[in-house]
């Protein structure tokens, strides 16, 4: 019965010495994941600073497609493969401003007509933001006052598909998350606007026409608005019109960059307000 005893307490303590390794080694583990991923960051905002220092130096009449700050970077670092992205938010359409500025709620009609998504999503942005008086029926308090995220939206829409896109057939049709931003001054540039967002400025602006523009700012971007009667079928109404609430330059960037290596992966992103020379949004994973 002794023996018996005694087993069971060498046993025991066999168990708990394992587990009190086990434990070490997982705090260990865990601290050296907090010092890689706290040394990451440290490298992507440092780096960040100097990506803001070059967008400075870019600062110019207008901004493009074809300019360096558009292009994806990616280089070697001690601690890893960093990957650069710069995304100019005034290439999108701001929700906030559909009745602030002249033209741009029939911009939003139109994109809401492409991409298929019931127009009933319009008028709760807009009594949401503040916009319109009327009533939503939503479980959380209406905020009545502009969007600080674009995600915001699936606070009163529940139809994923028109948030994050959906696919037909062959065809990824963008969802509103890839065309709308809430850091912008409402107006929309010209040479960066993605395509379904070109071919609904106007409706004189066809998919077609929206192609042509794409191919001619790539050439040789748009340096004013009134640069895009260059492109043949572009007619001087339509320009007049979307003269409004488009832009040729921008304003607020959005820097993306990531770190990985030694098995930890860090994405530091920031908004970035050329116009003030601050930083609006920072976000760390």
């Amino acid at each position: 019965m002794i023996i018996v005893l005694v087993l069971a307490i060498v046993l025991t303590l066999s168990y708990q010495t394992v587990s009190l390794l086990q434990s070490v080694s997982n705090t260990d583990l865990l601290f050296r994941r907090i010092y890689t991923k706290e040394k990451q960051y440290l490298v992507l905002k440092s780096i960040t600073l100097r990506v803001i220092e070059l967008l400075r130096k870019e600062e110019k009449s207008y901004d493009a497609l074809t300019d360096p700050w558009a292009r994806n970077y990616e280089f070697e670092t001690p601690l890893g493969t960093v990957s650069v992205l710069i995304v100019d938010e005034d290439r999108f359409l701001n929700p906030n401003y559909l009745k602030k500025l002249k033209g741009l709620e029939g911009v939003f009609d139109r994109l809401l007509f492409s991409l298929e998504i019931d127009p009933e999503l319009k008028r709760r942005i807009l009594i949401w933001t503040g916009q319109e008086e009327g009533y939503l029926d939503t479980k959380f308090p209406v905020k009545r006052a502009p969007m600080d995220s674009v995600y915001e939206l699936e606070l009163f829409w529940e139809n994923k598909e028109d948030l994050y896109g959906k696919k037909e057939g062959e065809i990824q049709k963008p969802g509103l998350y890839e065309l709308l931003t809430t850091f912008s001054d409402g107006r929309i540039n010209i040479n960066t606007a993605p395509l379904f967002i070109l071919a609904s400025l106007d409706p004189q602006i066809d998919w077609e026409l929206a192609k042509k523009i794409d191919e001619r700012r790539r050439e040789k971007p748009f340096r004013q608005v009134k640069d895009i009667l260059l492109v043949e079928g572009v007619s001087l109404d339509a320009e007049y019109r979307i003269e409004q609430f488009t832009k040729v330059n921008s304003r607020y960037f959005r820097i993306i960059l990531t770190l990985e290596g030694e098995g930890e992966k860090t994405t530091y992103t920031v908004v970035y307000d050329r116009d003030k020379n601050r930083i609006v949004y920072r976000e760390v994973r």
